[in-house]
């Protein structure tokens, strides 16, 4: 990466205003598809490096985790920074709140964890697990570690080369089982957090914009661009093909010809970056507008922005472009495997500990495929109503009820009978593969027991 171009992201890597963006094309030599993407890695991170995701994640000075850039709450497998495990008890109970809602809503613990920890009051047995992780922090540091920060691992074979089971184990396969499912409830939360953010679909745009005024400057920007080569190119063949241009230098002045956006960004782009060399040859402008009209004409990543101006677009359409479901559907999804997990996980990790998974491994593997059959009747009356607290807590919506859940929950359903059997490289997949899109709604206790 050039030093103009490096300088330019950093100064101008997320301004979409006209100036910046061509700025920004000058600067990469004209590589409007590398600038696009390079912009859409900004937005999306927030110009935040990736060594720093888990620390905002997980600090207590981040009271709303809504307020995070989506790559942070794609970020599934980041773990606990050591530094920032609680050192208090009050501290641990705040914490692992947090770790389930981290809006700046308070909430009690029985709206959530049903059963995890044991029969009787959901509330009270929260604190019970609470209190004896503390306790925990105090007798076996390292494990009290392992589990409040998401390194199951070391517990897991502590576990599994146990020779008798004494009341010690019993405690310590409790809380594990317990945290498994705390985390648990943090996957769901950064779905459901997600699903609270304006796009990457507008992906050369300010985060904060609404869907239909972020397309629509989008697409302005493109017929401002195309319009730009068709007065180079002197007709609209270099669609089709490449043609040579029309002109004969750099005299003559595109922006007699064209809208106020063309005007206003020959006016400022001279002082837009003073690090991008805007005088240029006559030969290095026509091979730019050459590889500028190349991409368009090949590159479906930019294909979508030629298409016309919208209305009427809510955000949540947003989801559709994530996940492929309806925002209430995406919740679903989450919420039937959180429900799969507190059912069938403590089987799953005694079975690991027992050696008995089958086929023998020492490991976690990722819950099964779904299968209603397999789940308790209360669980449809569960589903209702941990979507009914994600709307409260987290989407805040305000518009429950104004939408029929069971569609949702129906669509949910028929999602996870297609996914199937999720695969352990399913997060490698592209933004439109369904197997990354299935990851990114799945909870992921595999991944902690594998840890540490």
């Amino acid at each position: 990466m050039k030093p103009t171009y490096r300088n330019h992201l950093k100064a101008n890597g997320r301004k979409t205003d006209a100036p910046s963006l061509l700025g920004g094309v000058l600067a990469s030599d004209g590589d409007l598809v590398g600038l696009v993407r390079d912009m859409h890695a900004r937005i999306y991170s927030g110009g935040i490096a990736e060594d720093r995701f888990d620390r905002l994640l997980f600090s207590p000075s981040t009271t709303d985790i809504r307020t995070l850039p989506p790559a942070i709450l794609d970020a599934k497998e980041a773990l606990v920074p050591l530094d920032l495990i609680p050192t208090t008890q009050d501290d641990l109970r705040h914490f692992l709140k947090r770790m389930m809602v981290a809006t700046g809503r308070d909430f009690e613990p029985h709206e959530l964890v049903g059963d995890w920890f044991g029969e009787g009051s959901s509330g009270r047995a929260f604190d019970d697990h609470v209190d004896r992780l503390w306790q925990l922090s105090a007798e076996k540091p390292c494990f009290y570690t392992a589990l409040v920060g998401g390194r199951l691992g070391s517990v897991v074979r502590h576990l599994q080369q146990s020779q008798a089971v004494t009341d010690a184990t019993k405690r310590l396969r409790d809380l594990l089982v317990g945290q498994a499912l705390i985390w648990c409830a943090h996957d769901v939360q950064l779905v459901s957090a997600r699903l609270t953010k304006t796009p990457d679909y507008g992906f050369l745009l300010p985060g904060n914009r609404s869907l239909e005024g972020s397309l629509n400057d989008l697409r302005d920007r493109r017929v401002a661009l195309d319009t730009v080569l068709d007065l180079f190119f002197g007709s609209g063949e270099w669609r089709n093909r490449e043609i040579e241009p029309a002109w004969s230098g750099v005299n003559m002045s595109l922006t007699q010809h064209t809208d106020p956006i063309i005007r206003r960004t020959a006016k400022h782009v001279g002082r837009a970056d003073q690090n991008v060399e805007t005088r240029l040859s006559p030969t290095d402008v026509a091979a730019m507008m050459q590889r500028i009209a190349a991409q368009l004409r090949a590159d479906p990543f930019l294909a979508r922005t030629a298409t016309p101006r919208t209305g009427n677009v809510e955000a949540k359409a947003y989801a559709i472009e994530w996940y492929g479901l309806q925002r209430l559907a995406a919740m679903s999804v989450a919420i039937r495997r959180l429900i799969q997990a507190e059912q069938q996980l403590p089987a799953m990790i005694d079975a690991v500990i027992a050696g008995k998974a089958s086929p023998a491994m020492t490991i976690l593997r990722p819950l099964p495929a779904y299968c209603r059959a397999k789940l308790r009747r209360l669980s449809v009356a569960r589903q209702v109503g941990l979507l009914a607290f994600y709307r409260r807590t987290v989407l805040a919506d305000g518009n429950r009820n104004s939408s029929n859940p069971w569609k949702a929950i129906e669509a949910s359903r028929d999602f996870l009978r297609k996914r199937g059997l999720r695969g352990s490289g399913d997060h490698h997949g592209s933004v439109a593969d369904p197997r990354r899109a299935f990851y990114l709604l799945d909870v992921i206790p595999e991944h902690r027991a594998a840890i540490g």
